[in-house]
């Protein structure tokens, strides 16, 4: 009953996407086995890149008319307005992401996973879930949608 739950969310969430979709062939791309690995290693990349400084590596994950909806933020339109955003508020600090689920519709996926967050100090900063919503692109995996929250409780509560 859960599965059909997020299949179905998944299936609302990424159906404006599917004006974007480029053609996607299942055997091609070994359906999800294989997006489960890609989106995978491209969240790898993701932290890697967010850890290295590399903000144009991280932009470069992202659709070109992507949105990222950062919580206590506006949402953020466009690869390059992305880029720059984490580019301003990253620097220094660490990320780690873990995908927990991938969840495939002939050429989009949804992604869920954790993140933690560490300070330049490299102490303990935030943690939380994320959902990213993907596309299948003749580029390969791109991300159409982007968001998290924290676990954490705000400050002074």
């Amino acid at each position: 009953m859960r599965r059909s739950y997020l299949l179905v969310a998944a299936s609302l969430l990424l159906a404006p996407a599917a004006l974007l979709a480029q053609d996607y062939d299942e055997k091609e791309h070994d359906g999800h086995k294989d997006a489960t690995e890609a989106i995978t290693a491209a969240s790898e990349a993701f932290s890697a890149g967010w850890n290295a400084g590399d903000w144009e590596a991280v932009g470069a994950l992202y659709l070109d008319d992507a949105v990222v909806m950062a919580p206590g933020a506006e949402a953020v339109t466009g690869r390059t307005a992305i880029t720059e955003m984490f580019g301003t508020v990253g620097e220094g600090w660490g990320l780690t992401l873990s995908t927990t689920e991938v969840f495939t519709i002939e050429g989009h996926a949804l992604e869920v996973g954790n993140w933690v967050m560490t300070a330049p100090d490299g102490s303990h900063a935030d943690h939380g879930n994320y959902m990213a919503a993907w596309i299948w692109t003749e580029d390969g995996w791109k991300m159409a949608r982007d968001m998290w929250n924290s676990n954490m409780a705000p400050a002074g509560s």
